[in-house]
């Protein structure tokens, strides 16, 4: 079995320190070309509860509405500090097995447990999430809604034939890694444009899981206006209706810290290292 990375006070602090240096380079790219964004999970809640990082929260998270994503995917490659970061998809990652983006730190390692095996590109992390639409009406939302999952497992099958608990899922992602994941990202994409084409109710992360309220995804409204909001001594943008989508995510008492036996990283790692970063 695969051992954790301990993720002592002072590697959860420089793990903080690298995340906001991404997060920092994300909204100079968005302020620059004028793209929307929005710190999103953890994140947000760390910035309207904590004025910056949850204590032991180990990553940032940043959510765009696809059209506002697409147009952080042409600036990244005129602006992006290529020495430092790389931006993180299929499209520019042939092994990349997760259908939203991430922001790596470069001469870094970050090897998530159970992910050895994988060859994307590797580093400290922070993920980009991407809001496309959901159909309306019951019915509709069902099937997406399985489709979606059926696809998230499709592309995640190399990780998980590996880290299933019992034989009969390894084998059962052994035959869905079998699946051509270029075909599953063209699925993605036709979904994508053909509900965006639309003015529905609700979007979500087409292969994240929906937390807290949101069973099919989230109000569109919600991000049609956007604050800032003051995180670790910056103003990043935020949802103006960010208590909202706190309750929708975490409940009413959403401003009371959790128990402590609750309160730990949820990245587990089995390498993490910071190259010479912190040497000077």
């Amino acid at each position: 079995m695969t051992e954790n990375f301990e993720i002592t006070k002072d590697v959860l602090e420089k793990l903080q320190k690298v995340e906001l240096e991404m997060l920092i380079e994300v909204d100079r790219i968005c302020r620059k070309n004028n793209i929307n964004y929005s710190i999103m999970c953890g994140t947000l809640l760390g910035a309207v509860r904590n004025g910056g990082f949850i204590p032991w929260d180990d990553d940032c998270d940043v959510v765009f509405k696809r059209d506002e994503y697409e147009k952080f995917f042409e600036a990244c490659k005129k602006d992006l500090d290529t020495s430092r970061f790389f931006l993180q998809e299929h499209r520019t990652d042939p092994y990349y097995l997760f259908g939203y983006s991430k922001l790596r730190r470069e001469n870094t390692v970050f090897e998530r447990t159970g992910q050895r095996n994988i060859k994307q590109h590797g580093g400290i992390f922070m993920d980009l999430f991407i809001f496309d639409n959901i159909p309306d009406g019951t019915m509709e939302r069902i099937l997406n809604k399985f489709e979606l999952y059926v696809i998230r497992n499709a592309l995640n099958s190399k990780i998980f034939k590996y880290t299933s608990y019992s034989w009969f899922k390894r084998l059962f992602y052994r035959m869905m890694d079998l699946i051509p994941k270029d075909r599953l990202f063209d699925r993605l994409d036709r979904i994508q444009k053909k509900y965006n084409a639309k003015d529905t109710e609700l979007s979500r992360v087409y292969t994240w899981g929906i937390d807290g309220n949101a069973f099919f995804g989230y109000p569109n409204k919600l991000y049609d206006d956007l604050c800032e909001l003051e995180f670790e001594g910056h103003r990043f943008l935020a949802t103006k209706y960010f208590k909202e989508q706190l309750i929708i995510s975490y409940g009413k008492d959403y401003m009371q810290m959790p128990p402590e036996e609750e309160r730990y990283p949820h990245n587990h790692a089995s390498e993490i290292s910071f190259g010479d970063i912190f040497d000077q």
